[in-house]
């Protein structure tokens, strides 16, 4: 299929943006100076190209085992998921997967040797399968390589930030540190009311748990994970672009949008910057509202580029959307998003990632749930002379199990809006979405043939609508009859797509 011209009446170098202590303030032009730039996807992504509809093939192939147990449902008559159940999992500690038994906890929290970083012993401890961790909190900025061990739990109070990306670079004051925190598979967080962990741009975090030592990062307010807002949430920013930044790619070398959640200053015009590794990661409790209607996501990519890898995590409970991507072109496999109070996933401002199997349940505890995708474009003008935002979605299962009083709040499974497209292949869509699809804009696709190639293998069964489209779009290749989900979570009766399941957006 012919490649859409999405990138308007720009040319875009081929070579990544090196970072270096020389460009221009977002307000300039750069002085008539040339900058390399990469507003591609990541042309090393490799799609699984799968034969079903949906997060998981069958039941032995779930690798969703890492997630809090019993935030994913179960309930249902001779196998068949009762997608008619009003879900709302109240889930204690014990839904934690996490061994502990090759840990020894440790006597004292450890001393930091760094200006701006402070250690100290938070006088509590919390018990996990019979062995009593300390509580050691953090606070302030982290700006030389630390590792958190797994023998305390931690405690962030207030905003940690690793490194100093965040402040506004100009052409006087463009130099950052790169530290690298580094955290260790099983490490616990219990953290304070308004707190969060922020990696500005030009630093990393390898947080890299395992199936059966995920670190986890919930509330300390008490022992279970059925609350929201009780803390803030993890934020990656980076030097990729967000169709926001005031000068034209090639012309400049950063530019500063502010964050979400007042964390700062992100952005560039590097696609392939690298913000570290996300593996094995649960974000509960989270979305601390900083000011009204500004809550920050569980996990939040604010310019993170697609040298970041983000593999299996969760985010529960949050009090905003589950995971954001503001720009950028981050990739993220096997994610699961669940009790989410907005949307689940939601992109805006000219990202470009990729996204592929991922489980999204939106639960009865919701209140006000909104939608499984919310999608828009945003940053610049709705046809930005810029990038718009296109991602790639392929095997997602996205379930909305509502009470009957919260139905009219509804939510959307797929919603399109402000100039956003995307392209969707063996997404299903059941339960109690007012649509499956609803595409706002004629701007977000350019003509319904477009919208046709963009949505391959789509299938499901929503509650009021199948789809709400502009006129002349059908999406010829969605399919919302019979189709059924599985007590082990798997789609049936739905016909995978066999197009090849790929990004438009790699443009080097």
């Amino acid at each position: 299929m012919e490649k859409k011209a999405l990138i308007k009446a720009m040319a875009v170098a081929a070579s990544a943006l090196v970072m270096v202590a020389c460009g221009s303030d977002s307000d300039s032009n750069g002085g008539g100076e040339s900058f390399s730039s990469n507003l591609s996807a990541n042309p090393n992504f490799t799609f699984t190209q799968t034969n079903f509809v949906g997060a998981f093939e069958n039941a032995e192939s779930n690798w969703a085992s890492f997630a809090l147990q019993g935030s994913l449902p179960t309930d249902g008559d001779a196998g068949t998921l009762d997608l008619d159940q009003d879900f709302d999992p109240q889930l204690d500690s014990s839904a934690i997967v996490q061994d502990v038994s090759g840990i020894t906890p440790a006597t004292e929290c450890p001393i930091s040797s760094q200006s701006q970083l402070l250690v100290s012993d938070a006088e509590a401890t919390y018990t996990r399968d019979g062995k009593d961790f300390m509580v050691c909190e953090l606070t302030g900025r982290i700006d030389s390589d630390v590792e958190l061990a797994n023998t305390v739990v931690w405690q962030l109070n207030g905003m940690v930030k690793v490194g100093n990306g965040d402040k506004k670079l100009t052409s006087s004051d463009n130099v950052v540190v790169n530290p690298t925190l580094t955290i260790a598979a099983g490490t616990m967080f219990r953290s304070n009311e308004g707190s969060s962990l922020v990696v500005t741009r030009g630093a990393k975090i390898e947080a890299e748990g395992t199936a059966t030592q995920p670190i986890i990062m919930w509330s300390n307010n008490d022992d279970d994970l059925n609350d929201r807002g009780q803390w803030g949430g993890l934020v990656l920013q980076g030097y990729a672009y967000n169709n926001g930044c005031d000068d034209a790619p090639g012309t400049a070398a950063y530019c500063n949008i502010s964050g979400e959640g007042a964390t700062g200053n992100f952005g560039g015009y590097d696609n392939a910057d690298n913000s570290g590794t996300l593996k094995y990661v649960v974000v509960a409790e989270a979305g601390n509202e900083i000011a009204a209607g500004n809550e920050l996501n569980g996990i939040s990519f604010q310019g993170v580029g697609y040298g970041t890898t983000v593999e299996y995590v969760q985010v529960h409970q949050n009090d905003d959307d589950g995971m954001e991507f503001f720009g950028g072109a981050v990739d993220a496999k096997y994610f699961v998003l669940t009790a989410n109070k907005d949307d689940d996933v939601d992109w805006d401002e000219g990202y470009v990632g990729n996204l592929q199997y991922g489980i999204i349940v939106k639960t009865t505890s919701s209140k006000n749930s909104r939608h499984g995708f919310e999608l828009d474009t945003k940053g610049d003008n709705v046809e930005s002379a810029y990038q718009e935002s296109n991602p790639t979605v392929a095997n997602v299962t996205a379930l909305s199990l509502l009470s009957a009083e919260e139905l009219s709040a509804n939510g959307d499974g797929i919603h399109l809006k402000e100039g956003s497209e995307g392209r969707f292949f063996n997404v299903a869509l059941l339960g109690d979405f007012r649509n499956c699809v609803y595409i706002k804009d004629e701007t977000s696709y350019t003509t319904a043939e477009n919208a046709d190639d963009s949505f391959k293998g789509v299938a499901g069964s929503c509650v009021a609508n199948t789809n709400t489209l502009p006129t002349g779009y059908t999406l010829t290749d969605t399919d919302f009859d019979g189709v059924a989900i599985s007590t082990d979570l798997v789609v049936t009766g739905a016909t995978a797509t066999t197009d090849t399941i790929e990004s438009e957006e790699i443009t080097q």
